[in-house]
């Protein structure tokens, strides 16, 4: 008598296949958004290496920066002090899409080395950084003020992340602030510079009218 081979039934290669479509479903969900996680991480850790950087700065110029914009960020690099070659990725955010550098060929490291500070381009930095002239900190205030955050784009408005903004404020302390944090409806762009719609990042830029000031 022969016995009978089992193979399986409908059912059961259905309900397989709606597993693996539903492990499917949830890498392409989940990947994302970790790797949107390690993009803020990175961005909020170079904005903390650079706001710590300020800390020290400030304290010797008591509070008087020679650059606004990005040229205070751009400066240190071209110095190579305190930021030195092949350092550069402390310059940008891994969310940045504008910004597709190769950071270890010597065409990079001398375009960081010859920049001009009165009109750097737009591909050398992800941040824009506080216009010291015009919104000059208060060094015995008491209250942080904002530093540098995220540039969103060479318009001032293509988001880096999703839903906000990284931040360094004039304490060395960085963080991701939300849409909600920004008072931002969800229907505005995350917009940075004069334009913004939040006052606080009303005082970033990234590119001055007059780069260089008086030490």
């Amino acid at each position: 008598m022969r016995r009978q081979q089992k193979g399986f039934t409908l059912i059961e290669i259905m309900v397989v296949i709606a597993i693996i479509a539903g492990l499917v479903g949830t890498v392409v969900i989940v990947i994302p958004q970790v790797q949107e996680k390690s993009r803020k991480t990175s961005c909020a850790q170079n904005l903390g290496q650079l706001g710590t950087t300020y800390v020290g700065i400030r304290q010797e110029k008591l509070g008087k920066m020679k650059y606004d914009g990005a040229a205070l960020f751009l400066s240190w690099r071209k110095a190579k002090n305190p930021i030195r070659e092949r350092e550069e990725q402390v310059l940008i955010c891994p969310g940045d899409q504008t910004i597709t550098g190769d950071f270890g060929s010597q065409k990079a490291i001398d375009a960081y080395n010859n920049v001009d500070l009165a009109s750097p381009p737009d591909d050398l930095c992800s941040f824009a950084v506080r216009d010291f002239t015009n919104h000059p900190t208060k060094v015995s205030s008491g209250t942080a003020e904002i530093i540098a955050c995220d540039k969103q784009g060479a318009d001032g408005e293509t988001d880096h992340h999703i839903d906000g903004l990284n931040i360094v404020m004039d304490n060395g302390s960085a963080k991701f602030f939300s849409r909600e944090e920004l008072s931002i409806s969800p229907n505005d762009k995350v917009k940075v510079g004069p334009d913004a719609a939040n006052p606080m990042l009303k005082t970033v830029i990234y590119r001055a009218k007059a780069a260089a000031k008086k030490e």
